[in-house]
């Protein structure tokens, strides 16, 4: 069950982790609207490192500069998109 649970908690972290990023495009949008001020934010599926639009699915590594998109779990080396704060399988800290 290993295994299936690996998978269940990387579904889980993904679907987490799309979810957080709707909102919070939600937010800027409503917040632009609000101030009247267009300041545009960097795409919120954009590489970390060289801030160019990531496409969906989510590749391991960006396709701009090849920076490393997923983070690992030390503890059960499960794998989560960079930004996911805590492993969904085991608790750890990432």
């Amino acid at each position: 069950m290993g295994i299936l649970d690996g998978i269940a908690g990387k579904v889980k972290s993904d679907l987490e982790w799309k979810a957080g990023q709707t909102i919070s495009d939600t937010v800027a949008k409503g917040a632009s609207a609000v101030t009247g001020k267009g300041a545009k934010a960097a795409p919120s599926n954009a590489c970390p490192k060289c801030k160019k639009a990531i496409p969906d699915p989510r590749p391991k590594f960006c396709p701009g500069c090849g920076a490393s998109l997923m983070v690992t779990c030390k503890k059960c080396n499960a794998e989560y998109p960079t930004g996911t704060n805590f492993c969904t399988g085991c608790g750890a800290k990432l």
